[in-house]
């Protein structure tokens, strides 16, 4: 009677550990970041897991296209809700040289975007506008 409650305890918590560990924790994020239509070049994209966790960077191109990073060795954003910081205020040059102008207005920075990142390789478009 016993050992059958262990093999049914152990059986149990390994069929929750399989489940667990087919989830995707991250995963692959990229689109197109425009402000007013146009594309943002050399903005900086961040987002930062609402449940807390490590957050998740990416630059514009000269098209507005990112692709976010999550480590060293891994793309993408943890899977869940996530705030976005979009900056344009990077550093041009050398070190110690003079940050670009922020052409974000100041409201984003009040009130973050916030996108849903899925289990499944995400293009999630962030289109800002100038007026409220």
């Amino acid at each position: 009677m016993y050992s059958c409650r262990i093999a049914t305890l152990f059986s149990t918590l390994c069929v929750v550990f399989v489940v667990g560990c087919g989830e995707m924790k991250v995963a692959p994020v990229s689109g197109v970041v425009t402000l007013d239509g146009q594309p943002l070049n050399r903005a900086s994209v961040m987002f930062e897991p609402e449940a807390g966790g490590r957050p998740s960077f990416g630059v514009t191109d000269e098209n507005g296209k990112y692709r976010l990073g999550y480590s060293m060795n891994e793309e993408g954003a943890e899977v869940g809700s996530c705030r976005v910081k979009i900056s344009t205020s990077l550093e041009q040059g050398d070190y110690g040289s003079k940050r670009a102008k922020e052409l974000i207005p100041a409201r984003y920075a009040k009130e973050p975007i916030v996108v849903e990142v899925e289990s499944k390789s995400n293009t999630i478009n962030i289109e800002l506008t100038s007026m409220p």
